[in-house]
Formats: structure tokens, C-alpha cells, sequence
């Protein structure tokens, strides 16, 4: 029988589908419209081509190349006298707290209470408009200060530096040229131009990674290097220096203890090391000395230098200063070890011994670790002396593959060069800061110098930042790196229903709006209105939803179930049925657009709220089912779910939009595009979904006021989930936030709003490297593929996206989908599925129809169409290509 042309593409096509979610195999360039014809896309190959390259040093931490394993991170910058490398870790902080405040916290009845007589207050002495009655009283400022003066009033807790490590050389010989990151490797590089008094020259190749599995810092040179010295320095609590003044040391009496540094010569290698003690519990007026306790904690740092070395005298006596003996090859290795690191290592042994357990860890915030896991000197050193016994290229060799296995998991690839590097950039950059069984990052992730990285505490922030960080996990088929989020939830839950017991009176859990990885058990800002925010809970616990959904893992839903479900006991306790038969907020707080206003004007049914609890009370419905659980409490989360009260809108100049709260104003300027809150993050409206609300949403969305700053993943994301973002607008916001080493910060874009004409628009520039802006990808991975609605859409989103592919990409389901682009329609569409579901999409080629072809026999699959969707039932670990009728 003769094979028609179909047919025979569709076999072809078959043949190569399982190599998809296969890793991936060198490919050569050959392109089509911009974007390659090979069977598969070679991700470490795409993202090597996007390799971050400077030509010249520059002094500032910010321009410093950014390396790491998910848990250690390094900023590598590069001077003309010296090459700097500030070493950071997600679980070193500074975790004093003074608990103190906790006895101040009025019960929430008492707090209302407390507002009413301000409202009154307000109104007597003629201000009826006022917006923050808990700033502008001066009975309930005086309030507001006391619960927020551990958090307004200290600078701890805070991630805490691991210090530098400077390698120095004269500038008068020997220059530093062009460095690169190797985005596909981790891999950074330095070239030296060394010359000598009779004009020989060298070029000399330096090298730093980060080791992928055991956090190892490496430095080392192909060539013998003249150098001054290496220096490491550590962080000193009240340690400053000026331009023009020696170092100085603020006396306090609030300062950490002192880093214990130390140094030691043998004949073939020197090490040098420090030891940095944290106390649990900060100084109060009644305690001024705490004492020490079983929750403190400590982090040591250990290195090793190969070749000839002395000690010199160093300034400050707390930096340690090595000098060669010779002119000699680099060979560095450093290790950061905190308690942390010996539970883990003991625990993972014990999983691999009996194969049993999770496939990731979670240690309990509060935990209180031996003496032997806090002799954390001991485990650097010893883990040190191992690796130094390893050849450094076996090291890097093995790091090297780990980071291809990481890229493995997904691919894209564009036409357009400059999405694609954003992309790349900002994938590799969450390879560096999330990993399972190690902490979740604060608000600038595991690099920190100095106060850089300390603002708010460097900590988790609620209403948006620390959330937005793992919007694209899923889809860039990376669940893993979800599991630090994971662990935070869970021990948070203690903390979130016991203040929602004591303070609240009512079951479940509140999530509050700012917490630390510190062994601390009360709220951290207890502080009207930010403590008031009740979309913080439901937004907290979204992701444990996603991933369940993207992953069809039902061990993993037993497990995070009961947080889901402790947070839906407490909005259903305290969400009210009202006159009109529906479920309001009241009262409640607009995320920092309204504070509390004088008779609760502007604190009446958030749209946060009420977005996000309509998606949380649609999870645990479906999660209690799914896991045949709590079907009493199923009947009431299911009706209120169905009488919530509706999304608060107003009549603007272009027609009816939505408002953050009811009664705002409309026009306003707001950091976040909160009235979108429906479509995301409450996932209630979007292409297909809810299509009543469709004109209202794309009018906000066309009209809104945003001031910057914070909303440069969060504003077209939501642009995206209903079709109408630009990408060529999309990059432009993106470089006038990006930082020369790839990072894209916050930026402000526009005053008149809560930013004053004079502002200074880079001030959050300068606080450290916003992580939430990592998330990135996950706006072009929404323009490529949809699935949240709970049907697959490819490229939903193309306005000047040209030609586009991807692979792997993971969807709601449990789906890897697959699909090419060529600037005007689909071309290619396969899909993997892992757990057997039934799959639903639409179908790219409108009217025209589909058919579905499994990959193991060829055989056809029968589809059934309802609407525009069509569904056919899959098989577990089975491949199906997807083609026009």
C-alpha cells in the first residue's frame, strides 16, 4: 500500500516524539524563519548563545555576575585590582526577634473597637476623608508603633553575608579583560592580561563555579598567576567604612557577636575559616541580654588554597590576608556549612538507605538542632578535605552535567533573540536560588553584601513577592523547584492558626503578610492594615493547588491538603452572609492602596479577596473530593463559592471597570494591577473562562494606572491570560529594568500616585536582586501555551511574537506539550502524557479539526468535540502528535 504524504510525515514526526521528553542531544543550527529545523531543541546550546559577556571590571556589586546551586549563591565582581566573590546562602540569616511585641496585640474585636473610636476621633477634629486612621490618630499610632517595633524599629532579623573572598594582583601587571557567564554550565570565566618589567606577556584564564550538588566554591587558573594576595573578609555587625577614613565600628550594644576568623599554613596548601554565631532572641527594654538558647544558631565558612603560602597582617584584624610564596596555579575551594546542612545530609542518607519517605525534606522552622549538626567548623572543614582529594575538573565536570540535566526539562526557542535571552537568563537564575529540601529565598535571594539584600528584612513578603517567584515552575516543567515554598507554607501553618485561634477566635489559619526563616513562632508585623490583608491566605496556599494540578500527584495532595484546608476553615468563618444573600469581606484592607479608613469607607469586599477565595474554596472542593475527605465542610465551602459577592466595578471615562474595593475611586495609581485580581492571580477570567466578564477585563486592563516598581511580571502576565500583551512593549519594560549582569529589578515607572515628582525612580534599584522578577519566563511561556482553564491553548498570545518553539512545556494534567509556531500558525503540536488523564484542548487550526495519533502503535485516537474543545482519552507515559483533520 503506497503511503501518502500525511501519513508519511506523521510517522516521521511519531518516530522522533519520545526523544522530546528525552535529554536533550547536541543539535546543529539549521533554521527556518529564525527558528531551527533540528528533530529537538538543544537547550544548554540555546542558552550558551546567550552567555552574559562584559568587556570591562566594574566595581559595583550590581554588576557582578551572579553564580549558584539553588542554595549557595555568589556575585562575582571583577575590579581592576582585585576579583571579589560575595558568598551568600538562603538559610544563613541574622533570626533574632524580640517577642516582646506579641503581649501588645490587641484581639481583633478589640482592634475594631479600637478603629471605631478613631473614626470618631477623626471625624471630631474635621477630617471625615481620612485613609489611614492607624497613622493619622494619635492613639492608634501610638498602637501601631508599639506591635511594629520589633520589625519598624530593628534591622534584624536579615539575611546574613557569608563574607568575601578577594583575590588581588597588582594592576600594574596584570589587567583583567573580557569575562563571561556561561548560562548553560554556571561557569564563569576572567581573562587576565599579565605582562612583566620586560614586556613578557601571558594571558591567564580564570575560573569560578559553584559545585551543583555539593554547594562547593571553586576558583582556579589554567596558568601560573601573579598575585598579591587572597583576602577573605567577613561580616561585621556595625562594621563601616569610609572614602577617606580608616574602618570604624559602631559600639552598640545591639551588635551580633564577632565572626571568629582563623588561618593555618601547611606545606603544600593554607586554609582560612570563620565562625558566625546567631542568637535566637534580640535585646528588649526588660531583657537587654538575652540569653543563649536551644534555637540559635551559626554558620561556618571554611576554604583551602593548593601551593606555597604565609599569613600577612590584615586590616580589619577580623579579614584574614594569605600571600604567595611563588607565582603559581589557583586552586580555591570554599565551603559554607550551616546546621542545616548536617540534618539534611544525615536524612537523605537514611531516605536512600530505606528507600522510603517523600522525595524531599522538610525541617520545621522551629527545630532544634544537636551539637553535633551545630559544629558546623567541623563539617566545613571536613567537607572541604573531601572534595580537595577529588580532581577540580571531575567536580566541574559533574556540576556541568547536573546543569544539563536542569535543561533538560523544557526548552524554547524564538525568533526573536532578546525573548528568548530573557528567558534563559532568568531560568538559570532560579536554577541558582531554589532547590528542594534547602530554604526558600527572601526577597533578593542568596546574595547579599553588606545591607544589600536587607530591606524589609530581605523577607517573605505576602502580597505579591514572594509568591510571584514560582508563578512559571510549573510550566517550565521545573516542580521542584517549588518544594522550598512547600516547606515554608507548613511552617508557617503554626504560626497562621494559632493567631488566627488567639487573635482572630475563629478555626483555621490567617497567613500573615511578613514572615522570616527564623525559629520565631508569633507574626512577624502584626501591624494595622498590612496584618488585615485577608487575600494573604488564599494567595499564600495557591501554588500548593498548582502544583497538584500540574502534577496529578495524589501523595503530594495528602500532604499539603490540610493547609489548603486550614486556610479555607478560617475565610468561611469569617467571610459574612449579608442581606442580599451573598458573601462579603468586611472588614478588609486593599493591599497597600487604602489603609483603615474612617468608618470602613474603603474596607468593604476587596476584589483580591474575593478572586483569590473564589479560586481557594474551588480547589479544596475539588482537592476534598479527589481525596474523598470532609464532605460536611465540602457543602459549605461549595456554597459559599457559589454566592460570593461580586467584583466591585465603577463607571471610568471608556466605560465600567473594575475597582480594588469597594467605593475606590476610580483612575487611581496603583503599585500592583490589583483590580485585575479576577484574572490573575484568581484565575476566575481569561481566554474562554467566564467570557461574561471578558469586556469589563480588557477595559481594565487597557486603562489602568500602574506606578512600576512592581509590577513587571505581574502586569503581563495578566495582559497575556487574556491575549492582549505586546511583546515588543513587554521588552521594553523589561530593559528599562534590567541591570548590565541580566537581572531585571524593580523600577518605578510613574509618580502621582504614592511617588512624589522628586523621587528618585531607581531607589529600589540599588536594595538588592529582586528574585521575584526571575519568574519571568513565566509570562513568555503563558503567550505560548495556556492550560489553567483546564484546557490546553498553544500560542493564545502572539502579538509580536514571530516564529516561536518550544518543548516540553508542562500544563494542567499532567501534560508535556509540545508545539512550533511559524509566525503565522502551528505547525508542529505533540503531547505527553504522564498520568493518563483525559486531555483537553483547543484545537489551533479552528473549524478545520484535529486528529490525535499515538505514538506506540500509530493508531488513531477517537476525539470528541464540545464547543471549541475538543478531549481524547490518554495513556499513561504514552506520546500523541497532534495534526489538522
Amino acid at each position: 500500500m503506497r503511503t501518502n504524504r500525511r501519513e508519511f510525515l506523521q510517522a516521521t514526526a511519531l518516530a522522533s516524539l519520545s526523544a522530546v521528553h528525552s535529554p536533550y542531544s547536541a543539535s546543529s543550527d539549521s533554521r527556518t524563519n529564525g527558528i531551527s529545523t533540528d528533530e529537538h531543541l538543544n537547550a544548554p546550546g540555546i542558552a550558551r548563545k546567550h552567555m552574559i559577556v562584559r568587556d570591562t571590571p566594574g566595581s559595583s556589586f550590581f554588576e557582578g555576575m551572579l553564580l549558584g546551586n539553588g542554595d549557595v549563591g555568589a556575585c562575582v565582581v571583577v575590579r581592576p585590582d582585585a576579583l571579589g566573590i560575595h558568598i551568600g546562602k538562603n538559610d544563613c540569616w541574622d533570626i533574632r526577634v524580640s517577642e516582646d511585641i506579641a503581649n501588645h496585640v490587641l484581639r481583633f474585636q478589640e482592634l475594631l473597637q479600637l478603629w471605631e473610636r478613631a473614626s470618631e476621633e477623626a471625624k471630631r477634629i474635621g477630617k471625615p476623608d481620612m485613609l489611614y486612621v492607624e497613622t493619622g490618630v494619635d492613639f492608634f499610632r501610638e498602637y501601631s508603633q508599639k506591635v511594629g517595633s520589633s520589625y519598624d524599629g530593628k534591622k534584624w532579623p536579615r539575611p546574613w553575608p557569608c563574607g568575601t573572598i578577594w583575590i588581588n594582583w597588582d594592576p600594574t601587571w596584570v589587567e583583567p579583560g573580557q569575562h563571561t557567564l556561561d548560562l548553560a554550565t554556571g561557569l564563569f570565566t576572567l581573562t587576565l592580561r599579565c605582562t612583566t618589567f620586560d614586556n613578557e606577556s601571558s594571558r591567564v584564564q580564570l575560573s569560578i563555579f559553584v559545585d551543583w550538588d555539593t554547594g562547593l566554591i571553586s576558583a582556579s587558573t589554567d596558568q601560573a598567576l601573579p598575585l598579591r594576595s587572597i583576602a577573605y573578609s567577613p561580616e561585621v555587625d556595625g562594621f563601616h567604612t569610609g572614602p577617606f577614613e580608616s574602618a570604624k565600628s559602631k559600639e552598640a550594644s545591639e551588635l551580633l557577636p564577632s565572626p571568629e576568623t582563623s588561618s593555618a599554613i601547611f606545606p603544600d596548601f593554607a586554609e582560612f575559616s570563620s565562625f558566625q554565631h546567631f542568637p535566637a532572641l534580640g535585646p528588649t527594654s526588660d531583657l537587654p541580654s538575652p540569653p543563649l538558647t536551644d534555637k540559635d544558631r551559626n554558620f561556618s565558612l571554611h576554604g583551602r588554597i593548593t601551593g606555597r603560602w604565609s599569613v600577612e597582617k590584615a586590616d580589619p584584624a577580623s579579614d584574614v590576608r594569605l600571600k604567595p610564596q611563588t607565582r603559581q596555579l589557583l586552586r580555591l575551594y570554599a565551603v559554607v556549612a550551616t546546621p542545616r546542612d548536617s540534618v539534611l545530609k544525615r536524612l537523605l542518607q537514611q531516605q536512600v538507605t530505606t528507600r522510603a519517605g517523600p522525595d524531599w525534606v522538610s525541617i520545621p522552622q522551629n527545630h532544634v538542632y544537636s551539637a553535633e549538626d551545630l559544629d558546623t567548623k567541623t563539617f566545613a572543614r571536613h567537607g572541604v578535605a573531601a572534595l580537595a582529594k577529588s580532581e577540580l575538573r571531575d567536580i566541574r565536570h559533574n556540576s556541568e552535567s547536573k546543569w544539563k540535566e536542569f535543561w533538560s526539562h523544557s526548552a524554547v526557542e524564538f525568533a526573536d533573540r532578546e525573548l528568548e535571552r530573557i528567558w534563559y537568563e532568568n531560568q538559570y537564575f532560579l536554577a541558582c536560588c531554589l532547590r528542594p529540601s534547602k530554604v526558600a529565598p527572601g526577597l533578593f535571594a542568596n546574595w547579599s553584601a553588606g545591607d544589600i539584600g536587607t530591606s524589609w528584612h530581605g523577607d517573605y513578603h505576602a502580597d505579591y513577592n514572594c509568591q510571584q517567584v514560582y508563578w512559571g515552575v510549573f510550566s517550565s516543567n521545573h516542580v521542584e523547584q517549588h518544594l522550598p515554598f512547600v516547606e515554608l507554607c507548613e511552617n508557617l501553618l503554626p504560626i497562621a492558626t494559632k493567631f488566627a485561634a488567639e487573635h482572630f477566635e475563629l478555626p483555621g489559619a490567617f497567613f500573615p503578610v511578613s514572615s522570616y526563616p527564623a525559629p520565631s513562632q508569633i507574626v512577624a508585623y502584626p501591624v494595622p492594615p498590612w496584618a488585615y490583608q485577608f487575600a494573604m491566605t488564599p494567595w499564600m496556599v495557591q501554588s500548593l493547588w498548582w502544583q497538584y494540578l500540574y502534577t496529578q500527584d495524589k501523595e503530594y495532595l495528602r500532604r499539603v491538603y490540610p493547609i489548603l484546608r486550614e486556610a479555607a476553615r478560617f475565610i468561611a468563618a469569617y467571610i459574612k452572609r449579608s442581606d442580599d444573600k451573598k458573601y462579603h469581606f468586611s472588614p478588609t484592607v486593599s493591599s497597600e492602596n487604602w489603609g483603615f479608613t474612617v468608618d470602613q469607607r474603603l474596607n468593604q469586599d476587596s476584589i483580591l479577596d474575593l478572586a483569590l477565595t473564589n479560586f481557594l474554596l474551588n480547589a479544596v472542593v475539588e482537592a476534598s473530593v479527589v481525596l474523598a475527605v470532609d464532605e460536611v465542610e465540602r457543602l459549605r465551602w461549595k456554597e459559599i463559592w457559589e454566592n460570593m459577592a461580586p467584583y466591585p466595578s465603577a463607571s471610568g471615562p471608556y466605560g465600567e471597570v473594575w475597582i480594588d474595593i469597594k467605593n475606590a475611586p476610580v483612575g487611581h495609581i496603583y503599585n500592583v494591577p490589583v483590580t485585575l485580581a479576577p484574572v490573575f492571580p484568581g484565575e476566575q477570567v481569561g481566554i474562554g473562562l467566564n467570557t461574561q466578564y471578558w469586556d469589563i477585563a480588557k477595559r481594565t486592563a487597557r486603562t489602568i494606572s500602574l506606578e512600576g516598581g512592581n509590577d513587571l511580571v505581574y502586569q503581563p502576565m495578566i495582559r497575556a491570560r487574556l491575549g492582549m500583551l505586546d511583546l515588543e512593549w513587554f521588552k521594553q519594560e523589561v530593559r528599562y529594568c534590567r541591570l548590565p549582569n541580566g537581572v531585571a529589578n524593580d523600577r518605578v515607572r510613574q509618580s502621582g500616585g504614592r511617588y512624589a515628582q522628586s523621587l528618585d525612580f531607581d531607589f529600589m534599584m540599588r536594595m538588592g536582586f529582586w528574585c521575584e522578577n526571575f519568574s519571568l519566563p513565566a509570562v513568555l511561556n503563558e503567550c505560548m501555551m495556556q492550560s489553567y482553564a483546564g484546557c490546553i491553548r498553544v500560542f493564545p498570545n502572539t502579538h509580536n511574537l514571530g516564529p516561536a518553539r518550544f518543548e516540553n512545556l508542562r500544563a494542567v494534567g499532567a501534560f508535556l506539550i509540545s508545539a512550533t509556531y511559524d509566525g503565522a500558525r502551528v505547525t508542529h503540536l505533540s503531547l505527553h502524557s504522564e498520568k493518563g488523564r483525559t486531555a483537553k484542548l483547543v484545537s489551533p487550526w479552528g473549524v478545520s479539526g484535529l486528529q490525535v495519533i499515538r505514538s506506540s502503535d500509530h493508531g488513531q485516537v477517537q476525539v470528541a468535540l464540545k464547543a471549541d474543545v475538543v478531549s481524547f482519552d490518554t495513556r499513561a507515559d504514552q506520546t500523541y502528535l497532534i495534526t489538522p483533520a
